[in-house]
């Protein structure tokens, strides 16, 4: 989490802490695969954050597929 933050000088501070609360794998699998990028871009890692808050937002709404539940 701290590294994606870094990008964006604590910007998406609220929205990382609260995609590490309730999807923790995803924001550790992007942040793992992210790190492995040559250089990736400011841009690259707003999507990213974004796709993490809407993960986040899908686990808050109950519309998240859960493999553990089937």
């Amino acid at each position: 989490m701290l590294y994606l933050n870094d990008f964006h000088n604590g910007k998406f501070l609220k929205v990382l802490n609260r995609a590490a609360r309730l999807v923790p794998n995803d924001v550790k699998g992007f942040a793992s695969l992210l790190s492995n990028v040559p250089n990736p871009s400011r841009r690259q890692v707003t999507d990213i954050i974004a796709m993490l808050d809407d993960y986040a937002n899908d686990v808050d709404n109950g519309t998240i597929f859960n493999l553990k539940k089937s």
